[in-house]
């Protein structure tokens, strides 16, 4: 009960996602408190009228309210970019024009915090949504330049003319720089990706058979040490399967090694489709498979390779002729406590053996 009033009354919400949405907003957001603080400070000076700081102020906690809102109830993803960085942007423009209306003296001083709040936007949006927004700015600084003419015809408009030619300038060229900031962001992103994906496919391949595509004996070996631990540390049983597919020199020698490799991925693709989720099915070595079996006793690994067996010798071989069947032969063993790996597995072997010597196509066990 706890726990979920601590998450409905928490203010980054559960899903990552948002909670990495709201992150970004509430560093916006106190970005935009400085501008707050730079009335507050003007009005402080004498440069601002107190009235016009503390309705700035008010205006901007509105709008981070407003938006914290949108954030934290999920209206934001009804939007093309939940991340409102367009419209936070955007709004920040306007206001700021707005408050330059009232600024009076201290007006040029504020024209700094356009460039602030695109700044925003660089490292999420590109090079024609920062120069609309840049548009944007110096047409809500043009309107605002020239309604302050309308109500003070006395205003300087060298000054305002100077003021905005800097702003035609320095605006655009912004856009242009922060969208070539941006792409490289996406570039490097894209080739963290790419990197990740080629390290993901460099460590399957670590683990991976070459021509099955099952895990390779390093990866079974470390596997069988991570279970031995495991068992002896719970008292649990694992058991393996060491499994050689008969006659397997016979049909390289009688239909070719290529049918002999379609042969081994064949068995691969048939073998694990018994298995559970937290068994491990690799190839051994030429010819040889394992499979380690968690949890598991002789009653139950025995059952399990029976039915590989059988699976086995029922299946169709489209690589060999209609008539001609594969069969395997097991050897099963199971973990006696405090038994080393190489020991488990020699026993496993000479189960297989027996079952060599035995005739092929059956499953014995030792242990």
């Amino acid at each position: 009960m706890s726990e979920v009033l601590s998450r409905r009354f928490s203010i980054f919400p559960a899903d990552d996602r948002q909670s990495l949405r709201l992150g970004r907003f509430l560093m916006a957001a106190g970005t935009s408190l400085l501008v707050s603080l730079a009335l507050l400070l003007f009005a402080f000076l004498d440069l601002l009228p107190w009235r016009a700081a503390i309705q700035g102020t008010a205006g901007i906690v509105t709008l981070i309210a407003l938006f914290f809102v949108l954030f934290r109830t999920g209206l934001n993803l009804r939007f093309s970019d939940p991340s409102l960085t367009t419209e936070q942007v955007g709004a920040a423009i306007l206001f700021l024009a707005y408050i330059m209306y009232h600024a009076g003296a201290a007006r040029e001083s504020l024209t700094l915090f356009y460039l602030v709040a695109m700044l925003f936007g660089v490292l999420r949006l590109n090079a024609s949504r920062l120069m609309i927004l840049a548009l944007l700015a110096l047409a809500a600084h043009a309107t605002m330049l020239q309604l302050a003419y309308l109500r003070d015809p006395t205003m300087d408009v060298r000054r305002a003319l100077t003021e905005f030619l800097v702003l035609l300038i320095v605006l655009p060229w912004f856009a242009v720089m922060g969208g070539y900031v941006n792409r490289l962001r996406v570039r490097l992103s894209d080739s963290h990706k790419e990197l990740s994906k080629a390290f993901e496919r460099i460590s399957e391949l670590a683990i991976r058979d070459e021509l099955t595509g099952a895990y390779n004996r390093r990866f079974l070996m470390e596997t069988l040490a991570r279970e031995r631990l495991r068992a002896d540390r719970l008292a649990e049983p694992f058991s393996v399967c060491v499994i050689d597919l008969d006659h397997f020199k016979a049909i390289n020698d009688v239909h070719g090694h290529g049918a002999g490799d379609a042969v081994l991925r064949h068995f691969a693709a048939i073998a694990p489709r018994g298995l559970r989720g937290i068994d491990t099915f690799g190839r051994f070595g030429g010819e040889e498979f394992l499979i380690v079996l968690p949890g598991t006793d002789r009653t139950g690994a025995l059952a399990l390779a029976e039915r590989l067996r059988a699976a086995t010798e029922a299946a169709a071989w489209p690589e060999l002729p209609p008539e001609q069947r594969v069969t395997i032969s097991v050897g099963v063993a199971t973990h006696a406590k405090g038994e080393d790996v190489t020991n488990l597995l020699h026993r496993a072997d000479q189960a297989l053996y027996q079952g060599k010597h035995a005739g092929r196509n059956r499953v014995i066990a030792l242990g």
